[in-house]
């Protein structure tokens, strides 16, 4: 039998490749199955972020999104799912992907993916010279 780990990831890449091809059902139980395996691992909590955020559930994304974060801070598609997210949720959320912003930088260092979420971010605030500032880093 192969490490937990291992394990995991094997689930976690038929995930991966399931969701791909629109078959999100399958997608989740494999991510059921990764997370058996190793209930840490931030890609596979950061896939049922991505999953549950485009199907329109916000809160469980939110929550597998800071999860994955949690695990590894230097996990840059968890940091730009998590603002991604709170972005999407608009009004009060947008000062807490702000927040997730800042985070990220102190983590990642400067990145452009960050970088450019911020800009929107500032966007939808309404504040067009902080956004400008961001698009042009």
């Amino acid at each position: 039998m192969l490490p937990n780990e291992e394990q995991a990831e094997i689930h976690r890449n038929r995930a991966y490749r399931l969701f791909e091809e629109c078959r999100v059902k399958d997608a989740l139980l494999e991510l059921k199955e990764s997370l058996k395996h190793d209930t840490r691992d931030a890609p596979s909590l950061r896939l049922l972020a991505q999953i549950f955020g485009e199907a329109g559930y916000h809160e469980p994304a939110v929550s597998y999104a800071q999860r994955s974060v949690a695990e590894d801070y230097s996990n840059e598609e968890g940091w730009l799912t998590l603002i991604t997210l709170y972005a999407r949720l608009g009004g009060p959320y947008l000062d807490l992907a702000l927040e997730q912003v800042e985070m990220a930088k102190q983590m990642l260092g400067e990145n452009a993916n960050v970088t450019y979420l911020e800009g929107n971010i500032y966007g939808q605030k309404g504040d067009k010279k902080l956004a400008a500032e961001c698009m042009k880093k």
